[in-house]
């Protein structure tokens, strides 16, 4: 019999399962086998009861001191999250996941012990360090949903593991490499020894039976280092050759087992053996190729590591009311992180990680979007602010509702446009992937004809053999397939770690070769804030004309209109037949009456006598000026103020410097522009004025057909299709969705001076691809025919060609300084 009761005392209690001190009034106390016990929440209740009706007591007294105090999470996880990871086994199935909730030892002996005394289940493993279980179970006796439930009961939250919490693929390759490079090492050194012992012989004299036994010893320690840690390059041999086709790593196959194979027969015809060049050619490219790795892993780990900020579980609100919410009736369940869907509402305590974009319905906070923007001040977010997946809520309780999950986040998207940009090929890889698909075979067949020739020459098997070895070996493809991509990547990741995405690799190549930048001014050359100054009337007062100014400004999204409403704080008028003319101005009509506010241009267009002179006055110096016309009558104009960015003047001045024409568009008549670069005193700097958005992807188009390479750099909004025109488009924005779609470069942070940036580093990473192609073909050009000629020994060809790949994967490091 239970028994429920609330207490009106205010004396502090720990909760009789998790040991949390509640207050009295707020514990729930009931009566369990005749005691009174006090616990924090329904969840402590209701895992308390299980534990004593399950004969498993023996918990707490394992609890040590290591246990924290903490309600239980309530959980709600759907099986098909675990798909994926369940595996069949010859009685039932497998399935790895990880727990969340377990703060001691006792848990895992709780877990351990509660889910095998479960019908069906076989085995139970929990990892203490990990917080990863392996549960197998008996098909048809029990499944998988039972499981989560049973697990799920006592307090613990059953999460799949994600890919995220393994390795990743660099770093996989890395530590095969590693070890195999280990093993080659330890064993050609030991080789190494006798192989001294027997060149000694050579030249010395050596007892027979020495000789045979060092001969059978190098044989020995030179097995393990061609069949395991040449492992890799036997695979790839023969997978290659099932598909048609040859690898760099049928070289090495071919050089490395030719010596291999020619030692064991020299060794019982009793000729010399050369186990030691098949040992040293394998050893040193390992050396080569982890290097190499560990090189892509570091570029690498930039992007991936901006995943690992998304939590892997969320707070839960059925629904959102603000009364029973701000009450407290209303409250989250723990669920994993794949059950969200747009629309849903989360809460977001202070130091958690924002699992999601969407919108802030709830709160105010400090939000740290570093990870994004690579800005150090956090952003302050309020109702109806946007927030993103992968950011961190600092100081404030937030609820959100879902917009973007999974591969639609603002985050998830710069991984992939990352990633895919790190996947791609610039233009100038073609000519290395044309050489290298002949690569291969033709060295093949300059290996084979060295044979013969050799052979033909000397009659000598060994020197014949050696000189093929050579040339197969010395022959480097890689150092070709290496000097596009890997500079491509170090590129991205560096420009990445800035905040800056770029969608595409071949972006980074065709960005270098811009000769001209154009500028859209406002928003990017200004700051885009534009502010009201002056309110100059022509028989009207300024309350009147700011009335119908703002109450047709009201319905356009234009920065001037949004400066003149917000100086505006009364109610505004009614306006019919509203209409907006891009570029020019607004028209409609107020209680009967003709109003058009726009350019001095578009009111003289329309008709109306203006005040030429005055207005100009005002524009010469700088300011921007609405003018307003009542019933075709001029009534006066409105002049708006916008400040240049900080750093437009540097950036501007460093493109000058580079040779680079920088164009600027403006709406503004000439009159204005002709200000704006006055204040600007920049070299060659050029402008184009009235133009309309419309225009300036025909602005853009014009300059491509005098045959000039075009960068657009705009807000990415209204400058969409000039940004899609041009041959770069780099969009200024914090991931919005137009700016991502419509641009192949997004700055995600706020500062002009990135767009040096990633131009130096567009034009660096050019000119590292040419120096490590040049480097390839020259090696290549120079290498094969000493080794054609006998000149280099197989030992030093494995040397040799390890080395020019490491030159070319250091002089691609340089991108990243």
């Amino acid at each position: 019999m239970t028994t429920t009761k609330t207490m009106t005392t205010t004396n502090v209690v720990a909760c009789k399962h998790c040991l949390l001190e509640t207050n009295k009034n707020q514990a729930i106390i009931e009566s369990v086998n005749g005691e009174e016990c006090s616990f924090c929440c329904p969840g402590c209740a209701s895992v308390y009861k299980i534990l004593q009706e399950e004969g498993f007591s023996k918990f707490y007294s394992k609890r040590d001191d290591n246990w924290e105090p903490g309600a239980v999470s309530p959980s709600n996880v759907s099986e098909e999250l675990f798909v994926d990871s369940v595996t069949e086994t010859d009685t039932g199935y497998e399935v790895s996941i990880a727990l969340s909730g377990i703060r001691c030892a006792a848990c895992i002996w709780l877990i351990e012990t509660y889910l095998s005394k479960a019908e069906g289940i076989e085995s139970i493993r929990v990892n203490y360090a990990t917080h990863k279980a392996k549960i197998s179970w008996t098909k048809g006796v029990i499944n998988l949903r039972e499981i989560i439930d049973r697990i799920s009961s006592i307090g613990y939250c059953p999460l799949p593991i994600s890919d995220s919490d393994t390795a990743t693929i660099y770093e996989k390759e890395k530590k095969d490499y590693f070890f195999r490079f280990s093993i080659g090492a330890f064993f050609s050194m030991q080789l190494m020894i006798y192989t001294v012992a027997l060149y000694a012989g050579y030249f010395q004299g050596i007892d027979t039976g020495l000789r045979t036994m060092f001969q059978y010893a190098a044989w020995l320690l030179s097995t393990p280092v061609m069949f395991y840690s040449g492992m890799p390059f036997i695979k790839s041999s023969f997978q290659a050759l099932r598909r048609g086709h040859t690898t760099m790593d049928t070289l090495i196959f071919m050089g490395s087992f030719t010596a291999y194979v020619y030692s064991v027969f020299a060794l019982f015809l009793d000729k010399d053996v050369y186990f030691d060049t098949t040992s040293m050619i394998i050893t040193l490219i390992l050396l080569g190729r982890y290097i190499e790795s560990s090189a892509k892993a570091r570029t690498s780990n930039a992007v991936s590591k901006l995943l690992t900020y998304q939590p892997s579980q969320v707070k839960f609100l059925e629904n959102f009311y603000l009364e029973t919410y701000t009450s407290g009736e209303l409250s989250s369940t723990t669920v994993p992180v794949k059950q969200i869907r747009p629309g849903d509402y989360l809460e977001v305590m202070p130091g958690d990680s924002i699992p999601a974009d969407g919108i802030v319905i709830y709160g105010s906070s400090e939000v740290n979007e570093s990870m994004l923007t690579v800005e150090s001040l956090p952003q302050i977010k309020d109702i109806d602010g946007k927030v993103f997946a992968g950011t961190g809520n600092i100081n404030g309780k937030l609820v959100i509702m879902v917009e973007n999950i999974g591969s639609t986040t603002t985050l998830s998207r710069i991984v992939r446009a990352v990633e895919d940009a790190q996947a791609s090929k610039a233009p100038i890889q073609n000519i290395a992937d044309m050489v290298v698909g002949y690569f291969v075979p033709t060295i093949i067949a300059i290996g084979f004809s060295t044979f013969i020739g050799w052979y033909y020459l000397t009659h000598e098997l060994l020197t014949s053999t050696m000189n093929a070895v050579s040339v197969l070996v010395i022959a480097c493809p890689c150092a070709l397939g290496l000097a596009t991509p890997l500079a491509i990547l170090i590129a991205t990741s560096k420009i990445t770690k800035l905040g800056v995405v770029a969608k595409a690799g071949d972006i980074i190549e065709i960005l270098s070769k811009a000769e001209t930048f154009i500028f859209d001014k406002t928003g990017t050359i200004t700051k885009g804030e534009l502010k009201v100054e002056e309110i100059i009337t022509s028989g009207y007062d300024k309350e009147t004309l700011l009335k119908y100014t703002a109450s047709i400004e009201r319905n356009s999204s234009h920065l001037i209109a949004k400066a003149i409403t917000d100086t505006y704080l009364e109610d505004f008028m009614t306006v019919d037949d509203f209409k907006e003319h891009p570029g020019k101005g607004l028209s409609g009509s107020i209680n009967g009456q003709e109003i058009i506010a726009g350019t001095l241009s578009y009111l003289k267009e329309k008709g109306v006598e203006t005040p030429d002179e005055l207005v100009t006055e005002h524009i010469k110096n700088g300011y921007t000026a609405a003018c307003i016309a009542i019933d075709n009558k001029f009534a006066g104009f409105i002049t708006l103020s916008d400040s240049i960015r900080d750093d437009a003047r540097e950036m501007l001045l460093a493109l000058a410097k580079r040779n680079v024409t920088a164009v600027i568009l403006t709406g503004d008549n000439r009159l204005a522009a002709e200000k704006l670069i006055e204040r600007l005193d920049v070299p060659n700097l050029e402008y184009i004025a009235e133009v309309t958005p419309f225009e300036k992807a025909d602005v853009v188009r014009s300059y491509q057909q005098n045959g000039k390479r075009c960068a657009m750099v705009g807000d990415g909004i209204n400058d969409a299709p000039a940004l899609t025109t041009a041959d770069v488009g780099i969009a200024i924005g914090q991931g919005t969705d137009i700016a991502i779609e419509s641009s192949d470069i997004v700055l995600m942070r706020d500062e002009l001076k990135l767009v040096e940036t990633v131009f130096d580093t567009s034009v660096t990473t050019l000119k590292v691809i040419k120096q490590n192609l040049f480097w390839a073909f020259s090696y290549n050009f120079v290498m094969i025919p000493l080794a054609v000629t006998g000149t280099i020994h197989p030992v030093f060809s494995a040397a040799f060609m390890s080395v020019s790949s490491l030159l070319v994967v250091f002089n691609s490091l340089r991108i990243s300084r």
